[in-house]
């Protein structure tokens, strides 16, 4: 059971990925705009924020709750299912013998 899920996974994962990258490409006759010249600093910033902002924490908590709910149903219905893929193959046996 935990291979056809793992199947299933990979096979989205590879789906989404070649969307994405083809997608990504641009068309041969659209104008490219010219590259504009940038000074580079190598130095570190002396002054540079040591902690995100507020919004940039109150964001990443709200992303961590929604991760850790999603995680949360998969193992809920991953382990239903196995419950009744057991149940299922008990009353499956004992039919047969």
């Amino acid at each position: 059971m935990s291979r056809l899920l793992l199947a299933c996974v990979f096979s989205l994962m590879s789906v989404l990925g070649i969307a994405g990258v083809a997608s990504a490409q641009e068309a041969a006759n659209a104008p490219v705009p010219a590259a504009q010249q940038t000074t580079v600093n190598p130095a570190p910033d002396v002054n540079a924020p040591q902690e995100p902002s507020p919004e940039a924490r109150e964001e990443t908590k709200r992303k961590l709750w929604i991760g850790g709910i999603a995680v949360l149903l998969f193992v809920l219905v991953y382990y239903r299912n196995k419950k009744r893929w057991a149940k299922w193959r008990k009353a499956r046996a004992a039919k047969k013998g």
